[in-house]
């Protein structure tokens, strides 16, 4: 299927027209003869029908009603424009100096927009798209994957009414400072926003990014309505002390400067990395010494004593997750002399304070390097962790150092934790201080496949590199391998329902 846009509903036609006329001096027929030029593009995708994808004016989509209701239904929009280095693939506007001019008026016409994701090259119309964008009165979440550094002004301050935004992949240590001053602007001058996501990809630097927890709001601050771009907006304005305070908070490839603050008592998930940022640590201190402060989920690169005294204020953990290290010798390899007393001693904290502690509430766990290394009932670590009744997900280390007792201690693990009720998903992570698994992949998948199915339910384990999934072969039930395919997709990579 495939139309221009002079095909779409005659009343949002003029709607656009009217727009670029403001801006350009063609007349109403000049502008209406250039639409012809922009084209819809409607194809079968894998993403749900309210899904569409924005393309220099190009729209993939599916299934799009012939009564052309697509602006008037789309929930989600992803926006990606061509590259100025590499126009390859992409559909060019043929009208000199009037592209930008159709932004505007084209992304405005999504009214229902909840959720935008967008991937931004270096010569998109920044300040049309967040103009536009600007516009919609029911976006709340926006999520910005930067394949490069934009030429134009970019600004996010236009965007107050936002309950859930992600800066991914930036690039550039100075365009990234500017991005987590103004999102600290946002959180000190409007409390709308409830979820920031940021995650840098420069290489590490002492001076580099730091985020800023933002101060209290301490005077009203007025939300621009007539004469601005959000004059065409409807609903409630979001004002200042208004709406609910920060409830997720996720760092990666930065610091940040913390100091208590009141609102700190909504936060519910935090995700910080304390390797490559030991100033970060000091986080678990300050939470420690805020009352009312109990998340119910972490993420975080390491076990450190701030972390498990303040695990052991407070009770109802969710989910615990400790991210792969980057360099894994270190915990598979030997240990230094001068750490093993300390890693020794964070390990027994954590399984005898910890763990009983929040065993009621654990449903997700991710252990690596702190995982058993005996899976027996019988072991003082394995028994905490049967504990926990609610335990749905898991992710372990598996050693591959020794393929002769490889089956027996591989039977021994799954015997013991298939045997959870609310078990859904078993991550094995191998690893081996030769750091080639090949072999031991290969005795690992064998021997899953060869172990029988012990119970009715969906759940499946994953390997790193395939899932099996329990499936009915006539009257018996046996393992099926499915190769593992990384989620492209943005928000699905930050757990966001869009």
């Amino acid at each position: 299927m495939r139309t221009t846009l002079t095909s779409l509903a005659p009343e949002l036609i003029e709607e656009i027209c009217a727009k670029v006329q403001e801006s350009y001096s063609s007349t109403l027929a000049e502008i209406k003869r250039d639409l012809r030029n922009l084209r819809l593009v409607c194809q079968q995708t894998r993403t749900p029908p309210e899904h569409y994808l924005f393309r220099d004016i190009t729209l993939d989509a599916q299934a799009i009603a012939k009564d052309t209701t697509i602006f008037r239904n789309a929930r989600v929009l992803r926006l990606q424009f061509g590259s100025a280095e590499s126009t390859k693939g992409w559909n060019q506007i043929k009208m000199d100096g009037m592209s930008d001019a159709f932004v505007v008026p084209i992304l405005s016409a999504f009214r229902s927009v909840k959720s935008v994701e967008w991937r931004v090259e270096s010569a998109d119309p920044c300040p049309q798209i967040l103009d536009a964008l600007s516009t919609l009165p029911e976006m709340t979440t926006l999520i910005l994957h930067f394949n490069r550094v934009p030429f134009h002004d970019f600004t996010l301050l236009k965007l107050p009414r936002l309950k859930r935004l992600a800066i991914l992949n930036t690039l550039e240590q100075n365009f990234t400072k500017t991005l987590l001053q103004e999102i600290t602007e946002l959180l000190e001058t409007y409390t709308t926003l409830t979820h920031v996501a940021i995650d840098t990809k420069f290489p590490f630097s002492p001076d580099g990014p730091r985020f800023r927890f933002p101060k209290p709001p301490s005077a009203p601050a007025s939300v621009p309505t007539e004469g601005d771009a959000l004059e065409a907006t409807t609903g409630d304005e979001p004002g200042p002390l208004q709406g609910p305070a920060l409830q997720s908070l996720r760092l990666h490839g930065c610091g940040f400067v913390f100091k208590a603050r009141p609102y700190l008592s909504t936060l519910t998930t935090l995700e910080v990395q304390n390797e490559d940022y030991p100033s970060n640590r000091t986080i678990w201190a300050s939470l420690y010494h805020v009352e009312n402060v109990k998340l119910k989920s972490i993420v975080v690169d390491s076990l450190h004593p701030f972390l498990i005294q303040y695990l052991q204020s407070y009770s109802g953990l969710e989910k615990l997750i400790f991210t792969e290290p980057k360099d894994r010798a270190e915990f598979i390899g030997p240990i230094p002399p001068q750490h093993q007393a300390e890693l020794g001693s964070m390990d027994a904290d954590f399984y005898t304070k910890i763990v009983p502690l929040h065993q009621d509430s654990l449903q997700s766990l991710s252990l690596y390097h702190l995982s058993p290394s005996d899976w027996r009932p019988s072991d003082s670590k394995t028994a905490a962790l049967l504990r926990c009744s609610k335990l749905s997900t898991l992710s372990i280390d598996f050693s591959c150092n020794n393929l002769s007792t490889l089956p027996v201690r591989l039977k021994r693990v799954l015997s013991t934790l298939l045997k959870f009720e609310a078990l859904r998903f078993l991550a094995i992570n191998l690893v081996t201080s030769g750091g080639d698994t090949s072999l031991g992949r290969w005795g690992v998948e064998g021997g899953i496949m060869d172990y029988p199915v012990p119970r009715e339910g969906a759940f499946k384990i994953s390997t790193g590199t395939c899932f099996f999934v329990p499936t009915l072969d006539g009257d018996r039930r046996r393992w099926r391998k499915v190769p593992f395919k990384a989620a492209p997709d943005m928000a699905i990579q930050l757990g966001w329902v869009l």
